[in-house]
């Protein structure tokens, strides 16, 4: 009998041991706690950042190309005479791997800084604290079995976080006043269990547009300057409600937020900083550009209306330039103590760009008997005889006033000319000018009864050309014709 009891005791005494051993080990992995050695039962993890509304994700297949049509917004606008601007508007979708569709996520960057705020079944304030992205592990402590709304928001900065002023606190009433930053979102309800962690997923969402603005100019020319990029209407700021999560936009009339910060310039493709757009407009979003400069062409004011833009969603603006082309082998030409120059140029089915680096006081220009400008295009600002100053910037200023040099008292060179004339595929003439040596070119327009013609050009063969100049003092003048045919664009 001794010999039966014996075995079965300690059997008892060892199992009774192992379940310790067991519960302890369980208890030391859940028993994470904060700094006040406190252990808390609701752990905390942000996830990532949801940039779409769900409306968005059912329509997003696996494929990011395959976006549905209807998300995509294309528009074809002219940017001068030669160029036109082919601009595509779609959803930014985000593939991460290991998921079985596509979703709008993205990763945010270290440290940033949210709050979580929880309240009880009848929408009580109970608890708020401050996380730092993969820097806190902690958590709350909260009574089990009990039903628990948590909210958290994030401007998306590793400095600062919104703070709800109103008080007393309640879900119903709490509130973010005048929020201008990157603004995020998430809510949810969870029954905290009496045993066990509890794990709170948080994916925050965008609550305000972004756009991410691209300019490709590949073989067009490269991208030397985009200022006073613009896009709206928009408004300062916004208020959130924390129990619906809905915004109470603070109006703004005539707001508009900068398109800033193109790199890298001087290439044929340059990207804008993501701009945020704090709008709740589906209809009028507007891009306007005030100034753009490719192949050292500056070209002013564009402008792209009608965009659909839905808040919360993040877009990638992409403005294609056309056609494309490619420039023929340049002809350099010279003339000197006003000795007319003739020399003929293969027929291109884009037209001419030439180039003047260096020249006197005047010049002109013929091509195929019909003169680029109805009078002798004299640049001082001296009258010499029956000439005088006939051209001058579109913004009033002029050669030898408002602290511009003589055209004669300045050297340019290749791809830095002192004047560039455009003639478009149709004879259109324009022109450009510079202010400085070697500097940026200006718009030019003729004045003083003056006026710039149209040419005819020949599609096949050659095109003769006449420089001249009108026999003031010394003379001299040379310069490069460079003509430009269409090409296929790469993809």
């Amino acid at each position: 009998m001794i010999k039966t009891i014996l075995p079965i005791k300690y059997s008892i005494l060892f199992i009774v041991f192992c379940s310790c051993i067991v519960s302890s080990c369980r208890s030391s992995e859940q028993s994470i706690t904060e700094e006040n050695n406190t252990p808390f039962n609701v752990v905390v993890n942000l996830v990532s950042a949801g940039n779409q509304p769900e409306t968005f994700r059912k329509t997003a297949s696996s494929d990011q190309k395959n976006i549905s049509d209807n998300e995509i917004q294309k528009f074809t606008v002219p940017l001068d005479e030669t160029t036109d601007i082919t601009a595509t508007l779609s959803p930014k979708i985000e593939n991460k791997k290991n998921l079985a569709t596509t979703r709008a996520v993205t990763e945010l960057e270290d440290d940033i800084r949210y709050k979580v705020a929880v309240y009880d079944s009848s929408g009580n304030f109970v608890d708020e604290k401050t996380f730092t992205y993969k820097q806190d592990d902690t958590g709350f402590q909260l009574e089990g079995n009990q039903n628990y709304t948590f909210v958290a928001y994030s401007v998306n900065s590793t400095s600062t976080v919104p703070t709800v002023s109103n008080t007393p606190r309640t879900l119903a009433t709490d509130r973010l006043n005048n929020v201008n930053g990157d603004l995020m979102y998430f809510k949810t309800n969870m029954t905290v269990s009496s045993s066990g962690t509890n794990y709170l997923d948080i994916i925050l969402k965008h609550l305000y547009s972004q756009i991410t603005t691209k300019l490709d100019a590949r073989q067009v020319g490269a991208i030397s300057l985009v200022e006073n990029a613009t896009i709206g209407p928009t408004n300062n700021s916004a208020n959130l409600s924390l129990g619906t999560g809905s915004l109470t936009y603070n109006s703004s009339p005539g707001a508009v937020t900068p398109v800033t910060n193109f790199q890298p310039l001087n290439t044929e493709v340059v990207t804008s900083a993501p701009t945020l757009l704090i709008s709740n407009t589906t209809e009028t979003a507007r891009l306007n550009i005030g100034r753009i400069v490719v192949g050292g062409i500056p070209r002013d004011n564009y402008r792209l209306s009608n965009l659909k833009i839905t808040p919360g969603v993040q877009y990638n603006l992409n403005l294609r330039l056309g056609p494309c082309r490619e420039n023929n082998t340049p002809f350099h030409f010279s003339t000197m103590n006003a000795r007319p120059v003739t020399f003929s140029v293969p027929a291109t089915d884009f037209g001419y760009v030439i180039d003047i680096p260096t020249m006197s006081r005047s010049f002109m220009l013929d091509i195929n008997g019909t003169r680029i400008a109805r009078q002798e295009i004299y640049f001082h600002s001296e009258p010499y005889g029956p000439d005088r100053q006939n051209i001058r910037f579109t913004d009033g200023t002029a050669w030898g006033r408002n602290g511009i040099p003589d055209i004669s008292d300045m050297t340019g060179d290749i791809g830095k000319p002192l004047i560039r004339i455009v003639v478009n595929r149709d004879g259109v003439v324009s022109m450009f000018g510079s202010k400085t040596p070697l500097g940026d070119l200006y718009p030019i327009e003729a004045i003083n009864d003056n006026r710039f013609n149209t040419v005819s050009l020949n599609r096949t063969g050659n095109n003769t050309f006449l420089a001249s100049q009108h026999n003031i003092s010394l003379t001299f003048m040379s310069g490069f014709v460079t003509g430009q045919r269409t090409t296929p664009c790469a993809p």
